[in-house]
């Protein structure tokens, strides 16, 4: 679906109408557990999200869902965010899982798991929308990266076309005898 365009950014194209999504994109809880799929979708209304929660990367802990509509957003960001204390914490259970291979070899291998899986899900990529002033974060694994890239291009331009639909300059100009030809 991204394209890339002459500059060499990627573009995400999509059809915008009324009777569906204008994007729809699943992402997962962590990498731990990248089968627990959230959900983010846009229309002409709104953006609809789906979160899955965890504790500490590991342990699915229910679900969290929202509906932003569209005149409340202002804007969308992303951002990559480096957890340190997953690192450490990760790092940690790796080497003592390691270390403790030969006495006790299940053990050993659970708790080195653990520490790769919680050291990996110390990098994230999130999603900033500004809605009514305060922002809601979407932190997702680093593996979804392009996905929610696409979302925020999406946001963009249906925050453009809201605007648009507003805008009584743009109006005028279509009901213009010269531009009529254009109008669809």
């Amino acid at each position: 679906m991204p394209e890339i365009n002459q500059n060499g950014n990627t573009v995400v194209n999509v059809k915008k109408s009324r009777n569906g999504s204008w994007i729809d994109k699943e992402f997962s809880a962590s990498v731990f557990l990248f089968f627990i799929k959230g959900r983010i979708s846009v229309d002409y209304r709104g953006v609809h999200i789906t979160e899955q929660n965890t504790m500490l990367g590991i342990i699915p802990a229910g679900q969290n869902k929202q509906t932003i509509p569209l005149n409340n957003i202002s804007g969308a960001s992303i951002s990559t965010a480096y957890k340190a204390s997953r690192f450490f914490w990760g790092a940690i259970l790796a080497i003592l899982g390691i270390f403790t291979l030969p006495s006790s070899p299940l053990l050993g291998i659970i708790l080195a798991v653990i520490g790769v899986v919680m050291f990996a899900n110390g990098i994230l990529t999130k999603l900033f929308i500004e809605k009514s002033g305060t922002a809601y974060a979407l932190s997702v694994p680093f593996f979804n990266k392009a996905d929610i890239i696409a979302v925020q291009q999406v946001i963009e331009q249906a925050l453009e076309a809201n605007a648009d639909k507003t805008d009584n300059s743009l109006y005028m100009k279509r009901l213009n005898e010269e531009d009529m030809s254009d109008v669809q």
